[in-house]
């Protein structure tokens, strides 16, 4: 296979640890008994450790592998407003009080996020530019209108439909048939965001620990017993944010790694480009999805030199040149301008998705805390989830949540393995393909 796509500085590793380099996994020693002990290095689990530090509980963050090396430093950095489905697919899950609080939430937790960075001084290389959601068929460019529609009818949303006579003004391909603006939407460099939220967790008086598995929890809630890698530690509270990591260790987390299915997302990003062809590429500046099912995005980077683009979700086609260069073929598909330039860097990461494609935020029968399954949202559902059950454990009040303890399903066929996931991609394929609606949904 020809190499000539990859520039002769290619990595495989996010572009994000240019800038902020991953490898930590802190030695420390550990504390016998702590009050909070949290699985997971994410913005979940740093959001709920920060809550609790602050509240003047004893917390410790356990990571299996280095700190910020799962999803949360590997994903595009979108904010906004993200449910994964139509306010109409909702109501009729859940009737229309219900399914409007939870929609309402999801834009709470997006003004959340910005006000949460803002307050607290956090450099996160934001560009608020807002979205294009890229109808793939005329069909989905309908269903887009309609959803906006809907989403109007009952919370404030600022969007406008763009025809395809006019997305050049904003997308730089003629290969959709219009889509949705969405002004409420930005970017962030995720690699930074964690970053100041380990920094500021540590700042709060909590650790922040990598390299340390969970491998048993036992006890119940008030008197729990966690087995790591490097010893035995005694808390009274459990908060678990593994998301699409939850299956890694077998015993840890069994309730989780039933539940949680873990979807693998392919990333690439350009070489630096000359202003005029950024220019040409992204004339608005814009991050894109798509409307498919098995959709693709792409976004500038915080400095506008180059472009990530996304896709292919849930499929497993060969080793990590062979996936770019897949991705590399659909990006140049897509933007035919962008043929002849080169690739950097290629990445992959585990998204979690509940079977029921709903976030989760509880406590189950034994007492052990949860927020978790973010259906590709995590960075600004982690943040505002992470917080509201780091309230519910630290009793301060502001923990309530539409979302708390929905019922959440699991499947007797899983137990961690995902070995359906590439025949669900492969359906979703068939659907983007054949019927062409799209998701659907308005995020």
């Amino acid at each position: 296979m020809s190499r000539t796509i990859f520039s002769d500085d290619f990595l495989v590793q996010p572009l994000w640890w240019d800038d902020v380099p991953r490898g930590e996994t802190t030695a420390s020693d550990l504390p016998d008994s702590v009050d909070v002990l949290i699985v997971g290095s994410g913005f979940a689990g740093l959001n709920a450790g920060l809550v609790t530090a602050r509240a003047g509980m004893k917390t410790l963050v356990l990571d299996r592998g280095a700190i910020g090396e799962g999803a949360s430093t590997r994903l595009v950095g979108y904010i906004g407003r993200f449910l994964h489905y139509s306010i109409a697919r909702l109501i009729e899950m859940f009737g229309e009080e219900q399914a409007v609080a939870m929609y309402r939430e999801g834009g709470e937790a997006h003004f959340h996020f910005l006000d949460f960075v803002k307050s607290e001084g956090f450099d996160v290389g934001m560009l608020y530019r807002g979205r294009f959601s890229a109808a793939h068929t005329p069909q989905a460019y309908e269903a887009l209108e309609e959803n906006a529609r809907n989403v109007s009818r009952y919370i404030p949303f600022r969007y406008e439909m763009c025809p395809r006579s006019r997305q050049r003004e904003h997308i730089g391909t003629d290969i959709y048939h219009g889509g949705l603006i969405l002004h409420e939407h930005g970017t962030v460099q995720p690699a930074k965001y964690h970053q100041c939220l380990v920094d500021a967790v540590r700042s709060a008086g909590a650790q922040v620990v990598g390299g340390n598995a969970v491998r048993h929890i036992r006890g119940r809630r008030g008197a729990f017993e966690v087995t790591t890698a490097r010893g035995v530690i005694k808390t009274r509270e459990v908060i678990a944010c593994t998301n699409g990591y939850s299956n890694q260790e077998r015993h840890a987390l069994p309730y989780l790694r039933k539940r949680v299915i873990p979807v693998p997302g392919y990333q690439i990003a350009t070489e630096p480009l000359a202003p005029e062809l950024m220019k040409t590429v992204k004339p608005s500046g814009k991050a894109v999805y798509d409307s498919k099912i098995n959709l693709n995005w792409d976004r500038p980077t915080p400095d506008d030199r180059a472009i990530v683009f996304g896709g292919r979700s849930g499929t497993l086609e060969g080793r990590p040149h062979d996936k770019a260069k897949q991705l590399y073929d659909i990006m140049t598909t897509t933007y035919p301008d962008l043929r002849g330039v080169r690739i950097r860097r290629y990445w992959q990461g585990f998204m979690g998705f509940g079977f029921d494609k709903l976030t989760h935020v509880g406590c189950n029968e034994h007492g052990i805390h949860y927020a978790t399954s973010f259906s590709a949202s995590g960075l600004p559902l982690g943040t505002y989830f992470g917080q509201k059950v780091g309230r519910r454990v630290a009793d301060i009040g502001g923990g309530d949540t539409s979302f708390w303890n929905l019922r959440f399903p699991a499947n007797p066929l899983f137990n961690g393995r995902p070995w359906f996931v590439p025949l669900l991609a492969a359906f979703y394929d068939f659907q983007d393909r054949f019927i062409g609606q799209g998701n659907k949904k308005t995020g």
